[in-house]
């Protein structure tokens, strides 16, 4: 069953500093918000503003959109490796 996901602010989420490895090799892991609360899914909503390929040592199809709601979600999207 999935987890809850959060609705947070963009400051909000980039303001977090603590992150928790769930200790497993299928285990979640977390983002601890500054107001205390363990995410680990984030319901986003907003504008792609812009959208650019990554070239610095990651493959041609990797893009990094950035989503402005709130604030600015960074997002990498690119396939899965195998």
């Amino acid at each position: 069953m999935r987890e809850v996901a959060w609705r947070l602010f963009a400051s909000e989420y980039n303001d977090a500093t603590l992150e928790m490895d769930g200790g497993g090799e299928r285990a979640p892991s977390y983002v601890v918000t500054p107001l205390g609360a363990k995410v680990n899914r984030v319901f986003v909503v907003g504008v792609i503003t812009d959208v650019r390929e990554r070239r610095d040592g990651y493959p041609a199809d990797v893009a990094r959109p950035r989503l402005r709601p709130t604030g600015t979600f960074r997002i990498y999207a690119g396939p899965v490796p195998a």
